[in-house]
């Protein structure tokens, strides 16, 4: 048996598809570094207890339907549009019906939790309702550490969700506009802990350019959408195109990637491996994301660590790492949208803000035992208020030491590949 501490992580889905997916992994990763990590989720078809990588996973197969998830979201923007809340009593009638269907996929959890006794359990999502009764029903003095995924700031600030942050002794938040938030609606500031994510630039992204664009100083335009879709963001790469005809603009859609040289159309196969998303941020002279990623925007991250500016939607999450990181512009009309282009072909503008964002992304994503560090201080202080014993000493549970950064740092390579 091992004698380090076990940990259990409550997520829905078990992935790392979404931006929310791949960042519970990363959390699981850094804990993997220090203890032994148990992942519940109701996912599934059959109940199973399978491998993966370091983790052991149990899967429930009781997922709730994805109906359930979009009705309660739906019904979150629509309170919240209102700005009238739901206060007094409508508040628990609003809560059932917020958690209808959602709860009951999560019973089979406590048997779980009661049977592996861990030291610790981390609840990956701050609308998991069921995942907190179900830790709650066997052991209601286990501490918590909740991943937010606050994604959504209505839901980050709803009332119903209250409790779930109350239960937690530490609150992990991906980007400094999501802890802000956090503290902002819930007043946990000394338990909101900043943790970033583990991003790194590919070397080889730089070997040599993508075939379709060539090597030339070509806009970058992320639509998220079909070419032909009727939807905002493919207006606005037209937008970029026809305003810019002289520039290389080169416009990856859901089904095509199509590359504009003076007016001149080529079209290749979609962009799908991120290998290949790599290699034209990395040669771009600015990358426009219309659509970035909700949590934290990990394409503008992903660009910034090229050296290579963004433009991204000014009510985007990706926004904070063109306002605070100094890496790119944002805009909020069509107007501002040609002008942040503008501006990014000035060769003397784009140097200034490729070393701005550059900087920023290394020192707050590009470093994978910084995370780990940041992670282990975290579950620490919910602990046992331990935290971190020197540079490069990991995280202790109860007495248990944890293993050195470097150990860490490539515990995680391993887990996050």
């Amino acid at each position: 048996m091992s004698d380090r501490p076990l940990i259990a992580v409550l997520t829905t889905r078990w992935e790392s598809k979404t931006e929310e997916g791949w960042a519970t992994r990363q959390v699981a990763g850094a804990l993997a570094c220090a203890a032994d990590v148990h992942v519940i989720t109701p996912q599934g078809v059959t109940p199973v207890q399978r491998t993966d990588s370091v983790f052991t996973v149990h899967e429930m197969a009781t997922p709730s339907a994805a109906a359930a998830e979009i009705r309660r979201d739906l019904l979150i923007e629509a309170i919240s549009e209102t700005g009238s809340g739901v206060a007094g009593p409508l508040l628990p009638e609003f809560g059932r019906l917020l958690d209808r269907d959602l709860l009951d996929c999560w019973a089979g959890a406590s048997d779980l939790i009661s049977g592996l006794h861990p030291d610790m359990v981390v609840i990956a999502g701050h609308q998991l309702v069921g995942a907190i009764d179900a830790v709650d029903r066997v052991a209601p003095e286990l501490p918590v550490v909740l991943l937010a995924l606050g994604s959504d700031l209505d839901s980050l600030s709803f009332p119903h969700f209250d409790r779930v942050f109350d239960r937690a002794q530490a609150v992990l938040a991906i980007t400094e506009t999501e802890r802000l938030a956090i503290i902002e609606h819930h007043g946990v500031a000394d338990r909101v802990h900043r943790i970033g994510a583990p991003l790194a630039a590919n070397p080889s992204a730089l070997n040599e350019p993508n075939t379709w664009v060539g090597k030339t100083d070509y806009v970058f335009v992320i639509t998220g959408a079909k070419t032909h879709a009727d939807e905002e963001a493919v207006a606005l790469a037209r937008l970029v195109r026809l305003r810019f005809p002289e520039n290389p603009v080169a416009i990856s859609a859901t089904d095509a990637l199509s590359v504009w040289h003076q007016g001149r159309l080529g079209e290749g196969w979609p962009v799908e491996r991120s290998s290949d998303l790599s290699r034209l941020m990395a040669w771009a002279r600015v990358v426009v994301d219309l659509r970035p990623g909700p949590l934290f925007g990990r394409r503008g991250v992903d660009s910034l660590l090229y050296g290579t500016p963004i433009i991204v939607p000014g009510n985007s999450r990706a926004r904070e790492h063109a306002e605070l990181g100094g890496g790119g512009l944002w805009f909020d009309t069509p107007g501002e949208l040609a002008w942040c282009v503008e501006a990014m072909l000035d060769p003397e503008v784009r140097a200034i803000f490729s070393a701005q964002g550059q900087a920023y992304a290394e020192a707050a994503y590009g470093s994978t035992d910084d995370f780990i560090q940041r992670v282990l201080i975290a579950a620490g202080d919910a602990r046992t208020g331990d935290g971190v014993d020197g540079v490069g000493k990991a995280w202790r549970l109860d007495g248990k030491a944890g293993i050195s950064g470097a150990d860490a740092s490539a515990a995680s390579l391993s887990i996050t590949a």
